[in-house]
């Protein structure tokens, strides 16, 4: 029978959680473990299987069509895939944005924290992990700009200016306002459509 160590005081110890890596990841894809389809991250060194949902779906269809037009021949729109955070096979950290404007070149390997210029996260029941696992984590590598599509509280928060483990100025605009990339400033466009609401009151 299993037991579980106790402290002198009577409480009982906490078994601790594995931390997985980015090279346990290659292998459980080289094994089958996770297939090719599954969008997965890995935040702290813990798994998280994304679902994708209606509303949330359509957010990164429509904003990655949009990029693809504002921005071609000027960027690439890299939509739910990962950004590799270090050469490190040992990081624990691999996050998986729902769309990606980086630098208009060639990767071999999945784009790093330099080449990024705008990420975007759509949020609906992921806004918590988004605001307090995946935005400290972006600010830390330097990401220079983060808009998190917050689909519960109907708005698209702006975060510029890392510093630490935070940004150091956020503006909140209503889903739909007419913004642009501070990447590309001539670029002003509303990307999410005026009936976004009437599908979210759908929900």
């Amino acid at each position: 029978m299993e037991t579980m160590a106790v402290l002198s005081s009577g409480a009982q110890l906490t078994p601790e959680l594995r931390k997985f890596t980015y090279r346990d990841l290659l292998d459980m894809e080289r094994t089958g473990i996770i297939g090719e389809d599954e969008h997965i991250e890995l935040l702290g060194g813990q798994i998280y299987k994304m679902t994708i949902k209606p509303p949330h779906a359509m957010a990164v269809s429509i904003l990655t069509q949009k990029f693809s037009v504002a921005f071609d021949g000027r960027a690439q729109i890299i939509p739910q895939n990962p950004l590799r955070l270090s050469d490190d096979l040992n990081d624990t950290e691999l996050p998986q944005p729902d769309v990606m404007l980086v630098q208009n070149q060639l990767y071999l390997d999945h784009p790093r924290p330099e080449n990024v210029l705008l990420l975007v996260e759509v949020s609906d029941n992921t806004l918590h992990k988004d605001q307090t696992l995946k935005l400290p984590l972006y600010a830390q590598v330097g990401i220079p700009e983060l808009w998190i599509v917050n689909l519960i509280q109907r708005r698209l928060e702006v975060y510029t200016e890392p510093k630490g483990d935070d940004y150091q100025h956020r503006v909140f605009h209503d889903l739909t306002a007419t913004l642009a990339p501070s990447a590309f400033p001539d670029t002003l466009n509303q990307w999410l459509p005026e009936d976004i609401h009437t599908i979210l009151d759908q929900q």
